[in-house]
């Protein structure tokens, strides 16, 4: 078993394509490659924490496995995937999961950007100014260049710092903008990565037609991040339909009679075919995502097999302990039918 702390996963994924990689996976180009059972969260009603499991099949990457995060309300948050073999059963892997929980949600995202945005989009408005928008922004900028980076955050003193860092990190011309209907009134995309509240902090009607807002904010059922009108003001491609209409967002939209089958896109129908996409330059374009196991597997595979190249990790041997099969039978044979 190979165990991979946060500063191998940062190592391993600097040197590997993860955006067409992760692509590659999600198109699902297997019918019936994938078992994704809604996520569970256990709610600690001491501590106001909760634990959520998060497992999944996927059989055109070879894994299973799943991903447990952990929330203290004093401490913070903990994260960690585990990799199974479908080849044997082995468990191959153990990863720490902070970065690529990030990072997977972002990589997700500028796929979509890749295939959503308006063709010369000049300018990109970031919401949020943290972990995950500094990851949302570093993945966008992956798929296209814009000529101008605005970010919002209530917080005058962590948005001024995020401009500067990021300007220079990515060579970008990023600003820092107080009023955020003037930063999403002046965007072709809008990356929303503010942690969601109650209240929703994209209003549709501040967007521009054709814009493209990508919201992945939103994921417990309390929380909120897009309004109801941008739902209904827009063509719609989710990253996975079922999860999202656990969300906030979905929740609401679903009883708003808009989250059906018949008018949402999951991405990867997108994938597959465009059409699925947007239909004209000044359509509105949602792409909802609050992340699966799906994609933490797929991106922890490709983080493996390139540490495994690189030769970092450390290596456990024989953990967990294997208890062979004992009632001779091959596990693949049912047990006889009593009668």
């Amino acid at each position: 078993m190979l165990l991979l702390r946060d500063e191998a996963i940062r190592e391993a994924m600097d040197s590997v394509n993860v955006i067409d990689g992760l692509e590659r996976t999600l198109s699902r180009p297997v019918s019936g490659a994938l078992h994704l059972p809604p996520r569970m969260t256990i709610e600690d009603d001491r501590s106001g924490g909760f634990l959520r499991l998060m497992p999944c099949i996927a059989y055109d990457t070879g894994y299973a496995g799943f991903k447990a995060m952990n929330m203290h309300p004093d401490s913070g948050v903990r994260y960690v995937i585990a990799l199974i073999s479908l080849r044997d059963g082995e468990l191959v892997a153990m990863l720490d999961a902070d970065w690529i929980t990030a990072f997977r949600t972002a990589a997700t995202a500028a796929i979509a950007v890749r295939h959503l945005a308006p063709r010369n989009t000049e300018t990109l408005t970031v919401i949020g100014s943290g972990t995950q928008a500094r990851a949302l922004l570093e993945a966008t900028v992956q798929t296209l260049t814009p000529r101008q980076v605005l970010v919002h955050s209530p917080t005058a003193e962590h948005r001024e710092r995020f401009a500067a860092e990021v300007s220079h990190k990515l060579k970008l011309d990023v600003l820092a903008v107080a009023d955020s209907a003037a930063a999403l009134a002046a965007a072709d995309v809008v990356l929303s990565a503010y942690r969601a509240g109650k209240t929703p902090v994209i209003d549709g009607d501040a967007t521009r037609p054709g814009a493209l807002v990508c919201g992945i904010s939103s994921v417990r059922p309390e929380n909120r991040e897009v309004d109801i009108s941008l739902w209904r003001n827009s063509r719609v491609v989710v990253d996975d339909l079922e999860h999202v209409r656990q969300s906030g967002d979905g929740r609401v939209a679903a009883a708003a009679g808009l989250a059906e089958p018949a008018d949402v896109a999951e991405l990867w129908q997108l994938l597959q075919d465009p059409r699925r996409g947007r239909r004209a330059e000044d359509e509105r374009v949602l792409f909802k995502s609050v992340g699966t196991a799906e994609q933490d597997i797929a991106l922890a595979a490709l983080v493996m097999d390139q540490a495994r190249t690189l030769g970092i990790g450390e290596r456990i041997d024989n953990f967990p302990a294997l208890r062979p099969i004992q009632n001779g039978r091959r596990p693949t044979e049912k047990a006889p039918t009593a009668g």
